[in-house]
């Protein structure tokens, strides 16, 4: 042996495969022995690189350092457990690790590096112990794996870059985002027609009574929030309070309607568009990624924590309507039903904002926030065309899924175009789309004298949310196709061995 690398791989100027047959084997039948970095089984965006390349190989501590800061600073920001265990694979790969093994749990990172004959083996753990959505760092993060892995971020600079993204300061001011919570409650009510009107009748001064309730109502409870959320309150209580102050501001401004002739306030939508404020879209899209990609242990964390959140939100609008039952205040459901070009432009340019607004509230760079804006406006579209055909007109799971799927591929398109993760931007996109209304006819069910109805709204709720997710992944599947990522498939005499 000369040293020289292979003919194939002079003459072409990729990387070759030095996965031995046994470990390619092993993987093909899903065994968990472990395995070069080059062939991770993951469905990650990084580039395939071999160990190493163009770079000086690092100390196996530093190494694994390095690869457990970036995983952490994307588990800590909210990515999903298979972009965290793709980027800690890509940096392993590209400072020089070999052959090495990533552990991920919903709180912590272990890498297990094995021995080689000119270095010892290694375990290392990081803990996560806070968590806060913050889209700037993690799309920083991402782009600093993309660098490293493509070859343009030599190994020895990726420390001073990796402490410049861990003290990332927020992109916007703390009121700046409670403005953005309220301007997305508001924005939400006139996607669900708090502006309507007949068409003779121009819009007057009062017919906007209902969006600014909605917008002081969820900025005096998003203030509340922040407050809480500095001591650490858990998103349980946080997410009661919120949703209680919400809609007992509804009930009280609702109870003194009777006092002025022809206020066209409606209290219902004011709760809907808390609600949606409310709901964590974000951990709906990771949970459903990491349960339908097989991260059995984190998806099932995401789920409880998502259920909790949720069942917080739930008790809190149901205290409120209790409370207007027993004061009997009507809190009927009042939505415009119609799909006219009108109304489906005013919820297009409505959820647009709201999208955009709740992309700021994650922390998100403008740019992203634009993008996530602008899908959502598309899935809006979408939905609303898709639902003036017949046959799915009375399905809203099966409208919503449509949506959902141009707004999961074309996010993965614009993610790779962008060089950020897709789940930055469908996490704001598919926030109109939630299902508040549902979620709010069924708490309204169970707390009058319909609780049938009621159950079955909300079991409609969660089907639209399951069909929200499913096609928002379905469409990232294939963009992924197109896009022709690097896929684990075993070399052809392999798969003649297996047959």
């Amino acid at each position: 042996m000369d040293g020289r690398a292979p003919a194939d791989e002079r003459n072409t100027g990729q990387v070759t495969d030095p996965t031995p047959p046994r470990w390619r084997t092993a993987l093909w039948r899903g065994e968990t022995a472990p395995i070069p970095v080059v062939r991770t089984p993951t469905r990650a965006v990084y580039p395939r690189r071999g160990p190493g390349d163009d770079a000086e190989l690092a100390a196996v501590d530093q190494g694994a350092s390095l690869a457990l800061r970036v995983g952490t600073l994307l588990l800590s920001g909210g990515a999903p457990t298979e972009e965290v265990e793709a980027a800690v694979f890509a940096v392993g790969s590209a400072v020089g690790l070999g052959v090495f093994e990533v552990d991920i749990t919903y709180g912590s990172i272990i890498i297990s590096i094995a021995p080689t004959n000119d270095r010892p083996g290694l375990a290392d753990m990081r803990v996560v112990r806070g968590r806060s959505t913050h889209f700037a760092r993690v799309a920083a993060a991402h782009q600093l794996v993309l660098d490293l892995s493509e070859g343009r971020l030599p190994p020895d600079e990726v420390d001073g870059r990796l402490s410049t993204i861990e003290h990332l300061r927020r992109p916007y001011p703390r009121w700046f985002v409670i403005v953005a919570f309220g301007v997305l409650a508001s924005a939400i009510t006139v996607q669900l027609g708090a502006l309507s009107t007949d068409s003779a009748t121009p819009l007057r001064a009062k017919d906007f009574i209902t969006p600014s309730v909605a917008f002081l109502a969820a900025m005096a409870t998003g203030l509340v929030g922040s407050r809480m959320a500095r001591r650490r309150v858990p998103t349980f209580f946080v997410n009661l309070a919120l949703a209680l102050g919400v809609a007992m501001i509804a009930v009280g401004i609702r109870g003194l309607e009777s006092r002025f002739e022809e206020l066209p306030f409606q209290a219902s939508l004011v709760i809907i568009g808390g609600i949606i404020a409310l709901l964590p879209g974000m951990s709906l899209m990771v949970a459903a990624q990491e349960a339908i990609g097989s991260f059995t242990v984190t998806a099932a964390a995401r789920i409880v924590e998502l259920t909790f959140a949720t069942v917080g939100i739930v008790a809190g609008v149901l205290l409120a309507l209790n409370v207007a039952g027993a004061l009997d205040i009507t809190m009927a459901v009042t939505v415009r039903p119609d799909a006219s070009p009108a109304t489906i432009t005013t919820a297009v340019i409505a959820g647009t904002v709201a999208a955009a607004a709740a992309a700021i509230t994650y922390q998100s760079p403008a740019q992203l926030a634009a993008v996530g804006g602008a899908l959502a406006g598309l899935g809006i579209f979408v939905y609303g065309t898709v639902s003036t055909i017949d046959s799915f007109s009375g399905s809203p799971g099966a409208t919503t899924a449509a949506a959902a799927i141009v707004i999961g591929f074309t996010s993965r398109l614009l993610g790779a175009r962008l060089r950020v993760p897709p789940v930055l931007l469908t996490a704001a996109g598919i926030i109109p789309l939630l299902p508040g209304l549902a979620v709010y006819s069924g708490l309204l069910g169970i707390s009058s004298d319909s609780p049938d109805k009621g159950i079955a709204s909300l079991v409609g709720a969660a089907t639209i949310a399951i069909a929200l997710a499913a096609g928002v992944l379905l469409g990232q599947l294939v963009a992924g196709r197109l896009l022709r990522r690097p896929s684990l498939v075993p070399p052809r005499d392999v798969r003649r061995r297996l047959r």
